[in-house]
């Protein structure tokens, strides 16, 4: 174990603010450790007192809410006072205010936690570097989503709500692109931006996150000749699904290796080019078509890749391949659901996206963690190892690896490991079941006011 700060603090611990955060989650204290946190402050010039509540305590404490079962910062810092004074009955009592408690966390500023997330996405990529190449390639996963949070002016005003059949929305929704690695879903980079602003835009702000060679695969919403010539001038390579609105019928074919794969070149609108003329004329790349069956019937599709050799890159393994795309909803349903991102609960714009990227350095930390029981329990895939008992290992064994004498903790750290090493889930290639419920929701009515005003109005009454 490399984290000092793992194990029963020593006599000398006797203020609270050291012996506070030498309490607090060791599950993940060797990725978020404290000399990890004072560097990064360190580093974005941030210059903190030495306050009872120190800036490692408030990023374990943003941390641990993205973990803890209940969706509430108070709830996450009861638990956390109540298990320190259990090792410190000394400091009965004298718990931070939820005033303090937020303040110390509106007090670390966004960089700090821009480069906490750039740290443990180091970390994560190291561990995954045995796992996520395809015939060279390293291989990412793109895609964007929504979430939403409390309806305040502030946060109307900097992300905006959607708009629908059924007229405006109610709550605010932040827009968020992600970048992760196809083999063990670890989080490579991510872009936070208002409801209106779209998915490439926010791409091709992080592309830089790719290295050159990397494989990058996405939707139809990362498809069209501008981003393609994007993708290559930043040594990128792609697999994506054609654009909905090109018409194949009009492809020039260069290389014809079938009627269902051949090289064609796509010319690049002028708008585009007059935007930005360093733009070329046109770009050869190969089109591939199958007929898979989605969404319950069988459809023809067409795809379309930078990777031209077709006795290197087979049809059928480039096909193939496309289907890892769909394990970034997985990543989603566990950002959104498992660390409950899905309504965010802070009230200003900068403390949502300190919210939702606490979360993500949550989820890269548990990933960290499964990739490393993988390696100690010799498993082959780390995506067969369940997200969900990584979570509920990490929380039980804490207070183990916190109050142990230094000399057991790393066999209890052992243990941890092939706890979450144990528990596989099965194998269900192909598995195609429809997204519904079993059971209806309450037919309650839907409250469009406030709770104050209900009560004004129906006291009133």
């Amino acid at each position: 174990m490399r984290n000092s700060s793992i194990g029963k603090p020593g006599p000398a611990a006797v203020k609270i603010s050291d012996a506070l955060q030498n309490a607090v989650l060791h599950s993940i204290r060797n990725i978020v450790s404290d000399e990890l946190v004072e560097r990064t402050c360190r580093e974005v010039g941030y210059h903190f007192r030495k306050r009872k509540l120190t800036p490692v305590v408030a990023v374990l404490h943003m941390i641990l809410s993205a973990l803890w079962p209940e969706e509430s910062f108070n709830a996450c810092w009861q638990v956390l006072w109540d298990t320190f004074v259990s090792w410190f009955p000394q400091f009965q009592g004298k718990s931070p205010s939820r005033r303090r408690v937020a303040d110390a966390r509106t007090r670390l500023p966004l960089t700090l936690w821009r480069g906490l997330s750039e740290a443990v996405s180091r970390q994560a990529q190291q561990r995954s570097a045995k796992y996520d190449t395809w015939k060279g390639h390293r291989v990412a996963l793109v895609d964007g989503t929504c979430v939403s949070m409390m309806r305040t002016p502030e946060l109307v005003r900097a992300f905006g709500v959607n708009k629908g059949h059924h007229g405006r929305g109610r709550y605010p929704l932040a827009r968020l692109v992600t970048v992760c690695l196809a083999r063990t879903m670890t989080i490579l980079d991510y872009a936070i931006g208002g409801y209106r602003q779209g998915e490439w835009s926010l791409l091709s702000s992080i592309l830089g996150s790719l290295g050159k060679g990397d494989l990058l695969i996405g939707d139809r919403h990362f498809a069209g000749a501008p981003y393609y010539v994007c993708y290559q001038n930043h040594g990128v390579e792609f697999l994506t699904r054609a654009h909905h609105r090109l018409k194949m019928a009009r492809v020039k074919r260069i290389v014809r290796y079938s009627s269902e794969d051949f090289i064609g070149r796509l010319n690049l609108d002028k708008l585009h080019r007059r935007k930005d003329p360093s733009l070329p004329t046109h770009i050869d790349v190969r089109f591939l078509r199958a007929t898979l069956r989605m969404r319950g019937r069988r459809q023809s599709v067409w795809f379309v890749t930078s990777l031209l050799d077709p006795k290197r890159y087979p049809a059928d393994q480039i096909i193939a391949l496309y289907a890892w795309r769909w394990r970034v909803e997985t990543l989603f349903r566990e950002l959104k659901i498992t660390l409950s991102a899905n309504v965010l609960r802070s009230q200003s714009p900068d403390a949502i996206r300190k919210e939702l990227i606490a979360r993500m350095i949550a989820l890269n930390v548990v990933r960290i963690l499964m990739l490393e029981a993988a390696t100690t329990a010799g498993i082959q895939d780390p995506l067969r190892i369940s997200f969900m008992h990584a979570i509920r290992a990490i929380l039980s064994f804490s207070p183990a690896l916190g109050h142990a004498p230094l000399a057991a903790v790393p066999g209890i750290y052992q243990t941890l490991l092939l706890e979450i090493a144990a528990h596989v889930t099965a194998d269900r290639p192909g598995r195609l079941e429809p997204r519904a419920i079993r059971r209806d929701h309450k037919d309650y009515p839907s409250l469009h006011i406030t709770r104050a005003q209900w009560k004004a109005r129906h006291h009133a009454a």
